[in-house]
Formats: C-alpha cells, sequence, structure tokens
C-alpha cells in the first residue's frame, strides 16, 4: 500500500494510495502522456481524412448573375449539383495513405516510448521516495546506536579504562551520524519532488509513501534478445519510418504516370427564380505530364534515397537495441543477487556486533575490533537498502529498454 498525504493550503487532508492507485493519477494528470495520446488521435483523423480521396466529390451551386453588353441586357439564375471522381492519379492517393499510415505508426511507437518512459520515471521517484525513508530510519537508528556507544566509551574514559582517542572517535562517529541524518531528510525533499512531478500533481502537495514496488523475477533461462527487439517500440517507429519513406518513393514515381477524371453536372437555369430550363453534362479528363523540367526525376531519386537511409538506420539501430536488452537483462539479474548478499551480510553483521558490544562491554575486546564490527554493521545496513533501491531501478531500466511498464 502507497500512502500520499495531501497537505492543502487551508486544510489537511490525508489519503491512501495503492501503487496502481499512483499509476491511475499518472495517467490523468502526466502532461507528456497526454500529448502522446492526442498527438496518436491527431494522426488517427488524418489517415482516415485521407481515405475521402477514394470517394466522389460532390457540391451543389446556386448562383444570379445579371450584366449589359451593349444595347443587350442579361439576367439569370443557375442552380446545379455537381460531382467528380478520380479514376486513376498514378497511385498518388494511396502513397499519401500510406505514407499517413506510416507516420501514425510512429505516433504510436512513441507513445509506447513515452509511457514505458513514464513506468520507469515512476518507479525511480517512487522507490527514491522508500529509499529516503529507509535512509531517515536508518540513521535515526544510527544515530540512537552511535549515542549509546559513546555513552558507553565516556564511563569507561572516566574510570581509566580508555583512552582519549577512542573517546574523540566515538564523538565524530556520532557528528558522522547527524550528517547523514540531515542528507537523508534533504533527500526526502528531493524525491518528494520529483514523484509529485511524476504524477502531475501541484508542486504544493505534499506526499509521503510506504509499501513497496511491485517487482518480478528474472527468467530462469536466458531471453532471446534478437526476438525481443521486434517488439520494442523502436522497430515499430522504424518500421513506419521504412513504410512512409516507400510511400514518398512511390508518391514521386506517380509524377511519370498520368491522371484520369471523371465529372458530371445535373441542373436548371432561366431568367427567373427558381430556374426551370433543364441541363446536365458529363465528362472525362485523361492528362500526363510529359516533361517537368527534370523536377519529377530528382524527386523520386531523392525519396529512393531516403528509403535506404531508413533501412540502414534501422539496421544499425537494432544492434544497438540487442545490446541494450542484454546489457539490461544482466544488470537485472545481477541486481537480485546483490541484494541477496547485502541482506546476508546484514544478517552475519547484527550478529557480530550483538557479540562485539557484548566483549567490549566486558571488557575482552579492544575499542578497536569493537569499532571496526560496528562500522561494518553501519556499512552493510546502508548497503542493504541502497541494493533494495538498485534492484527496482535495474527491474525498471529492462522493463523501459524493452518498451514495457506498467502504463501499458
Amino acid at each position: 500500500m502507497v500512502v500520499l498525504t495531501v497537505l492543502g493550503k487551508s486544510s489537511w487532508a490525508e489519503e491512501t494510495l495503492s501503487f496502481q492507485e499512483c499509476v491511475k493519477r499518472l495517467r490523468q494528470n502526466n502532461a507528456e502522456l497526454l500529448s502522446a495520446e492526442e498527438n496518436l488521435k491527431s494522426l488517427q483523423s488524418q489517415v482516415r481524412g485521407y481515405y475521402g480521396a477514394y470517394l466522389p466529390q460532390i457540391s451543389a451551386n446556386l448562383g444570379y448573375q445579371k450584366g449589359e453588353s451593349l444595347a443587350v441586357g442579361s439576367e439569370g439564375y443557375t442552380a446545379s449539383l455537381n460531382a467528380s471522381q478520380n479514376v486513376f492519379n498514378g497511385f498518388a492517393d494511396s502513397a499519401k495513405i500510406s505514407e499517413a499510415e506510416g507516420k501514425l505508426k510512429v505516433a504510436e511507437a512513441n507513445l509506447q516510448s513515452v509511457k514505458a518512459k513514464l513506468s520507469y520515471d515512476l518507479k525511480v521517484a517512487f522507490v527514491g521516495m522508500l529509499y529516503a525513508q529507509d535512509s531517515i530510519r536508518l540513521s535515526n537508528n544510527i544515530l540512537k546506536r552511535r549515542t549509546e556507544n559513546l555513552n558507553m566509551v565516556e564511563l569507561r574514559f572516566q574510570s581509566g579504562r580508555e583512552n582519549k582517542g577512542s573517546l574523540l572517535l566515538s564523538r565524530a562517529n556520532l557528528r558522522q551520524a547527524q550528517l547523514d541524518s540531515l542528507k537523508a531528510a534533504n533527500f526526502l525533499e528531493n524525491s518528494r519532488s520529483d514523484l509529485i512531478r511524476v504524477l502531475g500533481l501541484s508542486p504544493e502537495e505534499k506526499i509521503e509513501v510506504t509499501g513497496g514496488v511491485p517487482e518480478t523475477l528474472p527468467s530462469k533461462t536466458m531471453p532471446l534478445f534478437t526476438d525481443l527487439v521486434e517488439l520494442t517500440p523502436e522497430k515499430i517507429q522504424s518500421q513506419g519510418q521504412i513504410q512512409s519513406a516507400q510511400a514518398s518513393l512511390q508518391g514521386a514515381t506517380s509524377g511519370f504516370l498520368p491522371t484520369l477524371n471523371l465529372s458530371g453536372s445535373v441542373g436548371k437555369r432561366g431568367d427567373s427564380f427558381f430556374p426551370e430550363e433543364e441541363n446536365w453534362n458529363v465528362g472525362a479528363s485523361l492528362s500526363w505530364s510529359l516533361f517537368s523540367g527534370g523536377k519529377d526525376y530528382f524527386s523520386r531519386k531523392s525519396a529512393f534515397s531516403q528509403k535506404l537511409v531508413a533501412e540502414n538506420n534501422w539496421r544499425n539501430l537494432r544492434l544497438n537495441m540487442i545490446s541494450q536488452l542484454r546489457q539490461s537483462y544482466l544488470s537485472f539479474v545481477e541486481a537480485v543477487e546483490e541484494l541477496k548478499v547485502s541482506e546476508a551480510f546484514v544478517e552475519a553483521g547484527t550478529v557480530r556486533a550483538e557479540i562485539g558490544r557484548s566483549k567490549y562491554n566486558n571488557g575482552l575486546a579492544s575499542f578497536d575490533d569493537w569499532d571496526r564490527i560496528e562500522n561494518d554493521l553501519i556499512t552493510y545496513q546502508k548497503n542493504q537498502i541502497l541494493k533494495r533501491k538498485d534492484r527496482v531501478l535495474a527491474e525498471a531500466t529492462w522493463e523501459k529498454t524493452q518498451g514495457t511498464g506498467v502504463l501499458q
């Protein structure tokens, strides 16, 4: 469970949210996500609009004319219904649709990338606050432990059983614990600001979190990275770019082909309104550009080069993505194991610290030996909460590289 405590300007309001409810808040409020979604909707509408080129164009006209030529005056009304249909235009319309669909794929890939990035940002911000809160709790425990240790050393120093150097070192350790506590509090404020930004909340709101980020374990077998790369947003984006380049090439080729249009109209005309004299016409036109000054030739040549650019960009990006997938997965596996190791060190260090304190208190261990054991435990505890955070970050990076996450 995640607890968010929201401070209003004039009143206090406390609200308990799960991690999934934080995801819901992000979906509702994050401007980057909303922008990517609206951009996709815009391109979807554009693609639908291009299909109108395959349908007849129909219009209605109502006109009035009055004029005078020499001694003869004229006045008349016209009313007509007109229709036109393009039969063939060198595949230019299909090229426009294909190009728009390619751009739509790019927008879809961009939305998937934005969701993966925001999923990563959410986990980073959330675990950052958890780490900050854990750091504060640990710092307070260390501060309490260092205070108790200093009291113990002072008593031994006063009784002549400990030297001044040990006393001064114990005081320095206490001051270091106080500094660590201050740093943890400052880090919490920064982490809170990051989470507020990701959730799209007001900067004035105050939040705290408890609980953890949902976690999964790495697969027991090595993934097929060559298969995974085909599912990434980078692949979808490259497909869209290649499709758009291919469509541009097709559109450039249409300049070498003829166009055929059909048209027709029915109407009435006369000297009074509403005109009663009927008229109609139908027609067809075939046109073919024989020479455009080389524009069509060079446009096609340029489009062909752009197609090769898009294809080669994906070939290079594919190899980079496979490498990134492998690296992020292996880092995830290592992070899981490192957390287990850190937990084992904390368990061992806790037992050794209890034994060391008892021995020092009974005069069976020197200050240096006891201090080393105490420092080891503190190091292990700090490393443990850091490894917890690193484990979540490694999984979030693995998901982001695949283009997945909690928003997909």
